[in-house]
């Protein structure tokens, strides 16, 4: 589903590193793409239309074949590093399976199912719209009283059933096709599907609408731990994700979910994932995310999607929603980040991929993301920056605008507690923190909510800078970070009341998920009472840290210093000009002199009065380009005068 990701800021690199090279791809062209990783393809279901293409790409370290069950097809022996693609031009359902790891349907296999035709499943046909909420309760299937193991549990049940796990350790994964079941362990730290690190995923929905997982542990998988795929109402409450390879419980192209009383951790991408979606209508609340590289992630996952009320701790970063071209439904817009406690997401031994390191060290931030409202939360510790509002590029460049920062308490970052990066859009503001640190300073009288500083867009281009610095260093693999598949679990953590007696909860959208919630208030968060000592001021050149690596004290220089350069030299120009001009009567200089200083200042002049309108998406671009160019002119030759 993901083809090469190359998820969060790839911006910071493109825009401080290399500002003359683009380094994003082309917009996606693929229908899907499946990795091929040890012994597994992931995802092994995905949906084209007649005409797109699936890439398969070798990431493992094995040999793998990609061929038909029919042998219409087949790609030869693929090594690591490879790829094959095929078009896939008639409707139908295509399986496929890897010759040295497996056969068909057995070990090492997927399916390609073109169009809108229906998937095949134990419990009849599935597939987008098909199925219609039970009008009551279906039989229980208990595991392993009435079936020996899950998978033929959820193959017997009915929609408005459950199946009921008895305790134990559960060597397998399910792959779950009948809508409207249940899914619950007796026990949420007993009962354990394990992937003894060779099985794809622990549970895995796939188009089959209203599936509600409770109260069991999955662990060991070598993509995900609990995973919808294009669902139409998901609930997942009482889980526990552990060391799994991808992300902990994750939802994609699916809408009208919720994720409770649940943890994640060990995910070298992230604990909870929510993407592609718009609206979302998703709540995720009381969750734990710690010892992943992010807590969250939610590439491109837009409208009534709330992440309230949950701790985040102990990552590499914490709350980080996106946007990419090489996923659907861009940009991220519209979501509500509330009642967290954040702290502490400065981890070195979470296992993380490349791209995920340049959000090391901040708490929450918001990567080329629109209209997000960021309130109440409680962020310590964090040894980047507490709160970071950021643009990201992918095919193109996502600047941010229109999102709030209201209300939260902000302390102990190591670089700064708020922060606003180059270049922005308008309408990104900042009220009503309680912060002592800002990149750009002064944030809240410069960029104040209801604004002109807010409206005109702008930044500081030290963020950006810092974390491009870090894309750099992240290109060889080398940067700090842990094994997946070593790190520690969390506690024993609370069981679903009554799951034994409980009834069914089928997710049934609009209806039974999402559940109303309350957002705590800042004064109910428990935190620490002290902040922790180790994160302090770094000693930096320019908002950069000083000679953390030669990329970060080189870009750092060229990037404060550039705009005050550009604008020394267009002043020394137009004097050089003016000079030439000594003929002109002295009115003529002095206008002359006039436009050559307000110049830099149209950018933001033009952004302020058309950036709202019904112009083209380009030209909006031009203008926040511009304004934010000007105010970096103007900065830089403050820092020059000023020293």
């Amino acid at each position: 589903m993901r083809r090469r990701r190359r998820s969060l800021l790839v911006v910071t690199g493109a825009l401080a590193a290399l500002p003359m090279t683009s380094i994003a791809a082309g917009a996606d062209a693929y229908g899907a793409s499946v990795s091929a990783i040890d012994n597994v393809f992931g995802p092994d279901v995905v949906r084209v239309q007649p005409g797109e293409t699936v890439e398969w790409t070798m990431d493992g370290r094995s040999a793998h074949t990609v061929q038909a069950d029919d042998g219409s097809w087949n790609s030869g022996d693929l090594q690591p590093g490879a790829e094959f693609e095929r078009t896939f031009d008639e409707p139908g359902v295509y399986t496929y399976f890897c010759a040295y790891h497996g056969s068909p349907g057995v070990g090492m296999a997927g399916t390609v199912v073109v169009g809108d035709v229906a998937l095949p499943s134990a419990r009849g046909e599935v597939g987008p719209g098909r199925e219609e909420p039970p009008t009551g309760f279906a039989d229980t299937i208990r595991v392993p009283q009435d079936e020996p193991t899950i998978q033929r549990g959820v193959d017997a049940a009915e929609p408005g059933g459950m199946v009921l796990i008895s305790p134990g350790v559960y060597h397998e994964s399910a792959s779950v096709t009948t809508p409207f079941v249940t899914v619950r362990g007796m026990d949420r730290n007993r009962t354990v599907i394990d992937g003894d690190f060779e099985r794809a995923n622990g549970i895995e929905v796939f188009e089959a609408d209203g599936v509600t997982i409770q109260n069991l542990t999955v662990r060991d998988h070598l993509l995900n731990g609990v995973y919808w795929n294009g669902v139409h109402g998901y609930w997942g409450s009482y889980l526990t994700a552990v060391n799994n390879g991808d992300y902990g419980i994750f939802a994609s192209a699916s809408d009208w979910g919720q994720i409770d009383h649940s943890s994640a951790s060990g995910s070298p991408d992230s604990g909870f994932y929510i993407g592609q979606c718009d609206p979302c209508h998703v709540v995720i609340t009381d969750v734990l995310a710690e010892h992943n590289a992010l807590g969250f992630s939610g590439t491109n996952a837009s409208g009534d999607l709330a992440i309230v009320n949950s701790e985040w701790r102990l990552n590499m970063s914490g709350i980080v929603p996106n946007t990419l071209d090489s996923e659907e439904l861009p940009p991220q817009r519209d979501a509500l980040i509330a009642g967290n406690f954040v702290h502490d997401n400065n981890s070195t031994t979470a296992d993380s991929k490349d791209l995920q390191y340049p959000t090391f060290g901040t708490g929450i931030l918001l990567t080329g993301v629109r209209d997000d409202q960021v309130i109440g939360n409680v962020v310590q510790n964090q040894e980047t920056y507490g709160i970071a509002v950021l643009p990201n590029l992918d095919a193109q460049l996502w600047v941010t605008s229109g999102n709030e920062v209201r209300n939260n308490v902000v302390e102990a970052s190591g670089r700064a507690d708020l922060a606003l990066g180059a270049p922005a859009g308008g309408g990104d503001c900042f009220s009503g923190n309680d912060a002592s640190t800002s990149a750009p300073p002064a944030i809240e009288l410069l960029r104040g909510c209801g604004s002109f500083g807010a409206a005109i867009g702008g930044g500081d281009l030290a963020p950006t800078v810092n974390l491009g610095t870090r894309f750099l260093d992240a290109l060889d693999g080398a940067f700090p970070h842990g094994d997946w598949r070593s790190q520690p679990g969390p506690p024993p953590q609370p069981s679903m009341p009554d799951a034994a007696g409980a009834p069914p909860r089928p997710a049934i959208a609009e209806q039974t998920v999402p559940q109303p919630y309350r957002i705590r208030p800042v004064a109910r968060i428990v935190r620490a009472s002290d902040v922790d000592p180790t994160v302090g001021k770094e000693l930096t050149v320019f908002g950069v840290p000083l000679a953390t690596s030669w990329w970060s004290l080189l870009i750092g220089l060229y990037g404060y210093v550039l705009p005050g350069f550009l604008y020394a030299a267009w002043i020394t120009i137009a004097l050089w000009d003016l000079i030439r001009q000594e003929s002109q009567p002295i009115s003529f200089r002095a206008r002359w002199m006039a436009i050559v200083i307000l110049v830099p200042l149209l950018g933001p002049i033009l952004y302020f009065a058309f950036g709202r309108s019904p112009i083209p998406r380009e030209l909006r671009l031009m203008l926040v380009v511009g304004g934010a160019v000007a105010c970096l002119m103007i900065s830089g030759l403050a820092a020059l005068l000023g020293g």
